[in-house]
C-alpha cells in the first residue's frame, strides 16, 4: 500500500501531529513588500526584461523577496523607454533571447545610452559564444535560468557596497 501524503493544512484540520507555526498566518499572507529575506543599507532598484511573462514573475518576485524595488517590461524597446523616460536602476536583468530588439542589442543601447546599471545576462541556454557575445555588448554577468541567491545575492552585496 502506497503512503498517504497529508498537507500541512489537513494535518492541523485533523489535530495531528505538531506543526511549527506558519510563516505567514491567515490574514498576514506574504507581502514582498514588506517580508523579505534581507535588507539593505541602500534602497536597490531592478528593471526585469523579459518577454516570457511567466519568467519576468519569477524573477521580479525573487527579487522583490529579497527587498529590491522591481519594475518589469516586456521587450528591449519598452526597457530603453523607460530609461530614457528618466527611470534608473541599480541592476538590470535581461533575457538575451528577447523578442524585436534582442537581449544583446538592449544591452549595447543601454550602455551606449550611458546607463551605468549592473547589467546581467539571464537565459535557459547557456551557450559560451552567447555568453561572450552580451559581455561584449556591456553586460557584466551572464547567468543560467533558474537563478537562485546563490548568484544573486553577491551582486545586491556589491551593489550594496557591502
Amino acid at each position: 500500500m502506497a503512503p498517504t501524503y497529508l498537507l500541512p493544512r489537513q494535518i492541523r484540520a485533523n489535530g495531528g501531529e505538531k506543526l511549527p507555526q506558519r510563516r505567514n498566518p491567515p490574514g498576514r499572507e506574504f507581502n514582498p513588500e514588506t517580508n523579505t529575506f534581507m535588507t539593505w543599507r541602500n534602497r536597490l532598484t531592478a528593471l526585469v526584461v523579459d518577454s516570457e511573462s511567466f519568467c519576468r514573475m519569477l524573477e521580479k518576485s525573487f527579487l522583490s523577496a529579497y527587498g529590491v524595488e522591481t519594475e518589469d517590461v516586456e521587450s528591449g524597446s519598452a526597457a530603453i523607454e523607460l530609461i530614457q523616460g528618466g527611470a534608473t536602476f541599480d541592476l538590470i536583468v535581461i533575457n538575451p533571447h528577447l523578442c524585436g530588439i534582442s537581449g544583446i542589442e538592449t544591452a549595447r543601447l543601454l550602455r551606449n545610452m550611458g546607463v551605468q546599471s549592473r547589467i546581467v545576462g539571464s537565459s535557459a541556454m547557456y551557450v559560451e559564444e552567447e555568453r561572450s557575445r552580451f559581455l561584449g555588448a556591456g553586460g557584466d554577468h551572464y547567468v543560467e535560468k533558474p537563478f537562485g541567491p546563490h548568484l544573486f545575492i553577491p551582486i545586491l552585496q556589491q551593489l550594496d557596497n557591502q
